[in-house]
């Protein structure tokens, strides 16, 4: 599909785990801060990149909602899910495979080295501050991952005061949850605090049953906690740490009595400390770590087990040069994985170094960003990214960029142990593989006035040596991923509302065959509205059909809709209706989601 249009917005690549606290708030325009669009603080309608923010405010409206769930609903994001609540889901951003997206908690990169992906459905929306979302390839100052984009999510921080909440609620498939939050601040001192509990017992998420499969409810249960404490020291020095774990449990079918059952598991702890050495220069020192346990179980012992941990070191330096802001870090990444299985090797090192530079001259805006990789498993590997935005009319902004990106092997495709199953074959890893590599250039269009802005981006991203599964794998393979974004917001009176149309030609260059699981239309509406004591909101979503494994998936759409109502000053009742109208459809072959459901909760926060 070739598509052409007039009028586009662009999507820049660039941030990294080096993010600054205090860019949750925001500038005392009232816009928005980023820092996931360049790793420093930016106005969001200044940012050269494709940006969505999802605040805590929008959290709370929805209601009972995932992460995935909220994802869902951002252009340029598809998801696909095998079966309900704690199962293992995808993201594909603009087309690319799921294993492409970055993700970072509290700035620490998370996910598995071993399948190359994050176990997004392990985290909570309750201990979530804010969710920033580029789209967009990010290697020239992320590294390796981040071809389709980033998603950074920031956890709850301290302000001053003193905030405490309790929430608890039940909804449909024996659903419940029950959480609280300690958050507050004195003098330089800032902490917070949360911790809760989510159960379901779920639905059978087998599309067609058969007669060896399980035919149960398959349910999830987490438990989670994090917290975060910073300390300002003098003039506009500051240290803090951050702490995130949660420890899911997902049930699944099984053709036998293994692997009925995965527990999942992610942590992380941070800690930095930021100075400033000069006027105009601003260093930040980070250190951190993170874990992902994946362990697969049947009714006597562990089957599989699949851990990761990540040590990670970043040291960034923030200088005013130029009339501008150049960027300077270093940095040192750690991975070391525990399986059940022999590998021929279970670390790597990645030692990087990257330079950046932006500023604005009148209407002209610039962004050149470039990044050296030296992995310990294939060798070094640079990106860049050069990003240009004018501002055409006060009301009207063109912006475009060309980018590189790159995804290292996983320890799965380089050093899996050979494994035998007639009558199909034997398969193993192969070390000779090399990074996965892409090429992506975009424009568009910004236009703003008032409470509403609406925004179009084309991108055409073509990844190379992509990694092919067979008896071996081997870098065969070639993708074109062509698209559309376009989306509309407006705030009229007490009414918020909101729409988005992505079109995605995502092919395999090779066969010519559409990817899997990609659809090529989606879209989105949504409307909500705070009045008095009463605040409620709707929003539909839609996608045409996909390929998958050779079976056609239907298209669909779905209705969600959520009220909520203030019973006094501090107590809240919220209700939330998810696929009011019971649609029947597939994000998976073979894989069931939810039909209609409810929840409902109340939120007590003293004022």
């Amino acid at each position: 599909m070739k598509i052409r249009l007039c009028t586009t917005a662009i999507a820049v690549a660039s941030a990294f785990p080096m993010y600054v606290p205090s860019a949750l708030a925001q500038d005392q325009m009232g816009e928005a801060v980023v820092v996931t669009a360049t790793r420093q603080q930016q106005r969001a309608d200044e940012t050269l990149a494709s940006v969505d923010v999802i605040t805590r405010e929008q959290i709370e409206r929805a209601g009972h909602s995932t992460l995935t769930d909220l994802l869902a609903a951002q252009p340029g994001i598809q998801i696909s899910s095998n079966g309900g609540p704690g199962a293992n889901t995808g993201i594909f951003i603009r087309g690319a495979n799921s294993g492409h997206t970055l993700v970072l908690v509290d700035g620490m990169r998370i996910g598995s080295a071993t399948s190359g992906q994050p176990a997004l459905e392990v985290i909570p929306t309750e201990l979530i501050e804010r969710v920033e979302i580029l789209r967009g390839p990010a290697s020239a100052l992320y590294g390796s991952d981040a071809i389709g984009g980033v998603i950074q999510i920031f956890t709850r921080k301290g302000e001053a005061g003193l905030y405490p909440s309790v929430r608890a609620g039940v909804g449909t498939e024996r659903s419940y949850t029950l959480g609280a939050s300690l958050a507050g601040g004195q003098d330089r001192l800032r902490y917070s605090v949360s911790a809760g509990r989510e159960r379901t017992d779920g639905f059978n998420v087998r599309k067609n049953p058969s007669t060896v499969a399980d035919r149960d409810r398959d349910g999830f249960h987490n438990d989670y906690l994090s917290a975060s404490a910073s300390l300002g020291l003098r003039d506009d020095d500051e240290i803090g740490l951050t702490l995130f774990h949660s420890e899911g449990r997902n049930w699944y079918d099984s053709d036998n009595e293994f692997n009925s059952r995965v527990d999942k598991g992610l942590d992380t702890a941070g800690i930095y400390l930021r100075n400033k050495l000069a006027d105009g220069w601003v260093s930040t020192l980070r250190l951190g770590y993170s874990e992902d346990r994946s362990h697969s179980r049947g009714s006597s012992a562990p089957v599989d087990r699949f851990d990761t941990e990540q040590t990670q070191f970043a040291w960034q330096n923030d200088i005013s040069l130029g009339g501008g802001l150049l960027l300077a870090a270093v940095e040192h990444l750690e991975q070391r994985i525990d399986t059940t299985g022999t590998f021929d090797r279970d670390t790597r090192r990645v030692d990087s170094a990257l330079l950046g530079w932006g500023g604005q001259f009148g209407k002209h805006h610039l962004q050149v960003n470039a990044r050296h990789d030296d992995d310990s498993q294939f060798g070094g590997k640079t990106t860049g990214l050069l990003a240009y935005g004018y501002q055409i009319l006060p009301e009207w902004r063109v912006r475009g960029s060309v980018g590189t990106a790159f995804k290292a092997p996983t320890f799965n495709d380089l050093y899996f142990p050979l494994a035998c199953f007639p009558p199909f074959g034997c398969f193993g890893g192969n070390p000779d593989l090399k990074p996965e590599e892409s090429l992506n250039r975009e424009i568009g269009v910004v236009w703003e006035r008032g409470g509403l802005q609406m925004s179009a981006t084309y991108y055409n991203n073509r990844v190379k040596n992509l990694i092919q599964w067979g008896s071996t794998p081997d870098n065969v393979g070639k993708a074109k991923l062509e698209g559309l974004e376009w989306g509309v917001s407006a705030t009229v009176a007490d009414y918020r509302v909101r729409a988005t149309v992505d079109l995605l030609d995502a092919k395999d260059e090779d066969s010519g065959e559409r990817l899997v699981r990609r659809a090529r239309r989606a879209a989105s509406l949504g409307i909500d509205r705070s009045a008095g004591k009463w605040s409620w909101g709707a929003e539909w979503r839609g996608q045409s059909e996909r390929e998958d494994g050779g079976e056609r998936l239907g298209g669909y759409g779905i209705v969600n809709a959520w009220v909520h109502h203030a019973l006094t000053p501090a107590l809240r009742l919220e209700l939330r209706a998810n696929n009011v109208f019971d649609k029947d459809y597939t994000l998976a072959r073979n894989f069931a989601t939810a039909g209609a459901n409810a929840f409902v909760a109340l939120r007590y926060t003293p004022r």
